[in-house]
């Protein structure tokens, strides 16, 4: 089990509660992502982002860090893993794409009018900048391509969720579900 506690990142043993690993990071912690083995969480209000293994015991800041973002602008939603990329939203309205390999940073692009806020998620091969205002349908992969935009009205920042291949969307007003029928 994963935690992000006040300046570090902690694995948890869930049956004991008992430290497993951590690893110091600046200030406030991200809502940490899983894949392969490694894990990514960053401050979240601007400062460093940390890629760690997930493989350690103790404090692991010294042996378990395979590369770090020097500076991520503030960042209040979750970031996203899918394939080989992570995918950071970040204030301005800003999409970072970074090779889970090497720690590059692939692309990052100013999309108008996608929430900084809003957690991205992935479904059927796709990255979702999404919320109940625009919503943005990004190609995954290390170019920036936007697949289609759509746009329900009423502006949220609220991240969305997926449920049963649909993704629900908290607007100002209405509560939107959208999928296939």
């Amino acid at each position: 089990m994963l935690i992000g506690a006040a300046s570090e990142l902690q694995a948890l043993d869930p049956k004991t509660g008992e430290r497993l690993w951590w690893v110091k990071t600046p200030g406030d912690v991200t809502s940490p992502v899983f894949a392969s083995g490694f894990v990514y969480t960053d401050s979240g209000r601007g400062g460093p982002g940390v890629y760690v293994d997930a493989a350690g015991k103790g404090d692991v800041t010294a042996t378990n860090v395979k590369w770090s973002l020097k500076n991520i602008p503030e960042a209040l939603g979750s970031p996203l893993i899918t394939g080989d990329y992570l995918y950071r939203m970040h204030s301005p309205g800003v999409l970072k794409c970074v090779e889970l390999k090497t720690g590059k940073v692939k692309y990052e692009e100013r999309i108008q009018g996608a929430s900084a806020a809003a957690s991205p998620i992935a479904a059927s091969g796709r990255v979702y900048l999404a919320s109940a205002g625009k919503t943005f349908v990004i190609a995954p992969g290390p170019a920036f391509e936007v697949l289609a935009i759509n746009d329900l009205g009423e502006p949220s920042s609220a991240s969305p969720a997926v449920s049963q291949g649909r993704i629900v969307l908290k607007g100002n007003k209405h509560l939107f579900c959208v999928g296939m029928k």
